[in-house]
C-alpha cells in the first residue's frame, strides 16, 4: 500500500485523514488500472480493424466514420495532430485501403479524405463489439447504480 500524504489539514496519525488518504490511492490506483485496460482495448480494436493499423490511425479513422468527410487541415484541428504526422498517418490509411483522397468540389486546391466502404463497415463492427461487451460487463448493475457511477464521473469533469 502506499504511504499516506499529510495534508496541511491533518497531521500524522489523523485517522480520518489516513483513511481518506487511502481511499484516494486506492481510487487513484483503479484509475491507472482503468486507463491501462482502456488503452489496450484500443490497441486490440485498431488491430480488429487491420493488423498494421495503429492506435493513433484508428483514433483519425473513427473521427472520418464518425465525422464524414473532411479536409485535411480541420482533420488534423479536431484530432490535435500537427499536419505532418496527420499526413504520414493519411498515407498509412491510404495504403491499406481505408480512406480515399478526392479534390474538394469547392475548392479544387483542397483534399477531402472520407474513409472507404470498408474502412466504414470494420469499424462499425469493432465500435457495435466494443459497445457490446462494455454492456456485458455492467448488466448485473440496476439503473440505479449506473445512474449513480455517471454522476460521480461527472463531478471529476
Amino acid at each position: 500500500m502506499l504511504p499516506s500524504v499529510t495534508t496541511p489539514d491533518s497531521t500524522p496519525g489523523d485517522t480520518a485523514a489516513d483513511g481518506t488518504d487511502a481511499a484516494l490511492d486506492r481510487l487513484e490506483q483503479q484509475f491507472t488500472v482503468l486507463y491501462a485496460a482502456y488503452r489496450q482495448r484500443f490497441r486490440d480494436q485498431s488491430a480488429a480493424v487491420d493488423a498494421a493499423l495503429q492506435p493513433s490511425g484508428y483514433r483519425t479513422l473513427v473521427q472520418l466514420v464518425l465525422g464524414g468527410p473532411v479536409a485535411a487541415g480541420e482533420l488534423a484541428d479536431v484530432l490535435g495532430f500537427d499536419k505532418s504526422v496527420l499526413s504520414r498517418q493519411l498515407h498509412h490509411l491510404e495504403s491499406l485501403g481505408l480512406i480515399e483522397r478526392d479534390r474538394d468540389p469547392v475548392d479544387r486546391r483542397s483534399v477531402i479524405i472520407s474513409p472507404t466502404t470498408e474502412a466504414v463497415r470494420r469499424v462499425d463492427r469493432v465500435r457495435r463489439d466494443a459497445r457490446d461487451a462494455f454492456r456485458n460487463r455492467l448488466s448485473s448493475w440496476s439503473p440505479e447504480e449506473v445512474d449513480e457511477l455517471h454522476r460521480l464521473l461527472g463531478n471529476l469533469l
